[in-house]
């Protein structure tokens, strides 16, 4: 975890739960003062602070299974962030980690939700984030996937027997036969991450600030065009 939440340049960062977080204090010009917000500390899971930029971030650009609306942070959002986190700390832990090439298509398909790369950058300058750090979130996620993709999905044996109940006996054209096995794929794949990340909370020290409470506005203007995610996880 440490990969995925140092280094955060414009960020002054205190691991006190429940502290609201001054991101970008000291700004020296106005177009730096434009760029101010505050942040708040949301989770912290083994010692890695999960905050509502990290949130606002992931709701904007698809990742780690948020969706755009709402536009607020629910406690949905904050349970979603803790069990990534608790999945990427594995992947780093397994030496999981996607190829340069992978990176680099992954934020260009997160500049792709948006509206392409001028307009997420664009937007990024004007909430004041900064690219690196962004960044960094996008290679979390797809480590993330890349996670439940190794270690649930590529392990599940769907049998004939299965399919059958699902789609009845008799012939079928090969996309139905196609799309039960995926279904069934994915549904053993959810069920079994589901009692993954059961065994890895009990495990782990994971604590919520509650500072999220009936919604939390993001700290900063989505953009216009806020992605919505794939669904990977449960």
């Amino acid at each position: 975890m440490a990969t995925l939440l140092r280094n955060r340049p414009r960020v002054l960062t205190r691991a006190l739960l429940g502290l609201f977080v001054a991101l970008a204090i000291g700004a020296s010009t106005p177009a730096d003062a434009a760029a101010t917000f505050v942040d708040a500390v949301l989770a912290e899971v083994d010692g890695a602070i999960v905050t509502a930029s990290d949130a606002a971030i992931g709701k904007a650009l698809g990742l780690f299974g948020l969706e755009a609306t709402p536009r607020s942070i629910h406690t949905e959002d904050v349970r979603r962030l803790a069990d990534a986190w608790l999945a990427i700390a594995e992947a780093d832990r397994l030496q999981i980690a996607p190829a340069p090439t992978d990176i680099e298509e992954a934020w260009g398909a997160a500049a792709a939700l948006v509206g392409g790369m001028d307009v997420l950058r664009g937007w990024l300058d004007q909430a004041g984030l900064d690219e690196t750090w962004v960044r960094k979130l996008v290679e979390a996620d797809l480590r993330w996937r890349r996670f439940i993709e190794i270690r649930f999905r590529a392990f599940v044996f769907v049998s004939e027997e299965d399919v059958t109940k699902t789609i009845g006996p008799g012939p079928h054209a090969p996309d139905v036969h196609e799309k039960a096995v995926t279904a069934l794929r994915d549904e053993i794949a959810r069920r079994d991450l589901t009692a993954w990340l059961a065994e890895a909370r009990s495990r782990a020290i994971v604590r919520t600030t509650g500072v999220e409470g009936t919604g939390l506005p993001p700290p900063f203007t989505l953009p216009e065009n806020a992605g919505t995610p794939a669904t990977v996880s449960p």
